[in-house]
């Protein structure tokens, strides 16, 4: 029994090295994009989808600044869905984003719904950070809009984070299109 053991132990750590040094292998590999490559949005009206009976609301689009000056901009374009259920009282915030660097990063924010009207939602995230920043989101279905803004929950006793930046968020329809397309192997 100990032998059969320590075989598939070593089977298993032969299996993970050999494994674990393809990852680093293809992990090195990076493909570069033909010339300069730039995020481009191109726009379309907003479309919200509402099913009163489902109780289900769902858009896509990107968030652009509604104070759009050069120094408050986001490093990146962040492409959105969002989907809201009436039965859980959740609105998912799905998002996709471009770091620094370069490294396209998926993120998901789960707002608690405040009110439910035929004319619109109201719902916060409540998960502040360390910084104790909340976020209000506004489907406005009566006039086909979506707002994001940025609130304080006040003192938050955490000396390293600086003074709040506070943003406003409105969702354009529409796609972010990569021009030119960088290749893909």
């Amino acid at each position: 029994m100990k032998r059969s053991v320590a075989g598939v132990a070593a089977m298993l750590a032969v299996m993970g090295a050999s494994y674990g040094a393809g990852y680093l292998r293809g992990a090195a590999e990076i493909v570069h994009a033909d010339g300069t490559s730039k995020w481009t949005k191109v726009s379309a009206a907003l479309k919200i989808s509402h099913d009163e009976k489902l109780g289900y609301v769902s858009t896509v689009g990107f968030w652009e600044l509604t104070d759009a000056s050069k120094d408050k901009r986001p490093l990146s374009p962040v492409a959105v869905e969002i989907e809201c259920t009436e039965y859980n009282n959740t609105c998912g915030v799905f998002q996709a984003s471009v770091s620094p660097s370069g490294v396209l990063q998926p993120g998901f924010f789960n707002y608690y719904v405040a009110t439910w009207t035929k004319d619109g939602i109201v719902a916060s995230d409540f998960d502040e950070g360390p910084c104790a920043l909340a976020h209000h989101l506004w489907l406005d279905l009566k006039n086909n809009k979506v707002t994001n803004t940025d609130y304080s929950k006040g003192e938050n006793g955490n000396t390293s984070c600086p003074a709040p930046t506070l943003h406003a968020y409105e969702l354009r329809g529409g796609q972010l299109v990569l021009r030119p397309p960088a290749g893909w192997e």
